[in-house]
């Protein structure tokens, strides 16, 4: 197959703590009399040996990537936030222009980097899918051709003489992939936006992307689930810290990054391997939440990502409606709503009561603290009323 997508030597350098405020005028002339051994005209007035301004420093997004893609590939591109995906995706965009290397495209591009790409909000719907046809390439008999596709796959058809500005992000990124999926590019790209649509439309896009891998169009997805790689994809590649680290089939890939997050599988966060006493406790859990709670799943082993990092649920039970909705691989987006914590000796109760708070704070209606001695501490969400009424705060298990 004809290779589409190919990166030679693909480095991207930002400068960290400079604002470039300056006309091209003023530029030329810093550059003149810099060359003429002359002051900077235009030079900073704080002196260097201040701490009033930030002290720049080279930062490299990308160093060094070569690659090569195939038309036809669905390529999932993995990786820890800030590893450099967003910025190869701009930059194989023609959005930003790398700093050394090339990047070389043969194919009519469409790309969805984040919630209303290449819309101008000032415009309806309706003129936006137009411009955006137009920008790639097709004439507008094609479009019009396109259109009520693109508006019954969006539902949004009692929006579209509405300017975008008026859109929520929902409604926007409902179109702007709506437009990129059914104008025909060659090469698509997408970057971590279905997180925004709801579980129905999530489920609505992956369909879609599903139906044109056997159209010969290139996919580039970027996604931090391994689900969605998995299912979609015929192989990824993993980023860190701006390098390319590996490349080859999903699985090989997705263990690598699962290696990369320091977490051997999805239950590898958990703290240690349990005593007797420790699983016991977690079974009594289990019981007290199949005994109180219907509609639901139990879970075990679950790692959270919350704003303080991962955090072990031992037994959750989540609803049937979220559990459509949370990402669950390589680690869950949003905590169970009941997640519970047992002591343990690898686990302190100021440990326990800190997670459970953490917990709250990424979704979870109630989070449960279960001591040793059989006390139960529940806490719940701000403003909620407890799930379970009649635990009882003292439970025996051993």
């Amino acid at each position: 197959m004809p290779v589409v997508v190919r990166a030679e030597n693909l480095s991207k350098k930002y400068r960290l703590g400079v604002i470039n405020r300056q006309m091209l005028v003023d530029q030329i002339e810093s550059w003149v009399y810099r060359k003429l051994g002359k002051p900077d005209p235009h030079a900073s007035i704080f002196e260097k040996a201040t701490d009033r301004m930030p002290t720049p420093h080279d930062f490299w997004a990308l160093k060094d990537l070569n690659f090569e893609i195939e038309r036809g590939d669905i390529v999932g591109i993995m990786g820890r936030n800030g590893s450099g995906k967003s910025t190869l995706l701009k930059i194989l965009s023609r959005i930003t222009a790398p700093t050394t290397g090339k990047a070389f495209l043969h194919g009519r591009l469409a790309s969805l980097l984040e919630v209303g790409t290449g819309f101008n909000f000032e415009l309806t719907g309706k003129e936006n899918v137009f411009l955006n046809g137009s920008i790639l390439g097709l004439k507008d008999h094609e479009i019009r051709s396109r259109y009520d596709r693109i508006v019954e796959f969006a539902e949004i058809q009692d929006f579209m003489d509405t300017p975008v500005k008026r859109y929520s992000s929902g409604m926007r990124v409902r179109l702007a992939f709506a437009v990129a999926a059914h104008l025909d590019p060659e090469i698509l790209i997408l970057d971590e936006v279905l997180a925004v649509g709801d579980a129905k439309f999530q489920e609505k896009c992956l369909n879609r992307i599903e139906e044109i891998k056997n159209t010969g169009v290139t996919v580039l997805f970027v996604s931090h689930s391994v689900q969605s790689v998995e299912k979609l994809c015929t192989s990824a590649i993993l980023l860190d810290d701006g390098r390319l680290v590996a490349r080859g089939s999903v699985a090989d890939v997705t263990e690598r990054y699962l290696g990369v997050l320091g977490m051997k599988s999805a239950g590898g966060l958990l703290p240690g391997m349990p005593e007797s006493r420790h699983g016991l406790r977690c079974g009594r859990m289990a019981e007290i939440l199949l005994e109180h709670m219907e509609g639901g799943r139990l879970v075990f082993g679950v790692p959270v990502e919350t704003p303080a990092g991962h955090v072990a649920v031992d037994v959750g039970w989540v609803s049937s409606s979220r559990l459509g909705t949370l990402r669950t691989e390589p680690s869950w987006s949003a905590a169970p709503d009941i997640s519970v914590t047992v002591i343990s000796s690898t686990k302190s109760p100021a440990q326990a009561e800190t997670d459970a708070h953490h917990l709250l704070h990424s979704g979870a209606r109630e989070s449960w603290v279960f001591y040793p001695n059989g006390t139960l501490n529940r806490y719940k969400a701000l403003n909620a009323a407890f799930l379970t009424p009649d635990v009882p705060v003292r439970i025996a298990c051993d």
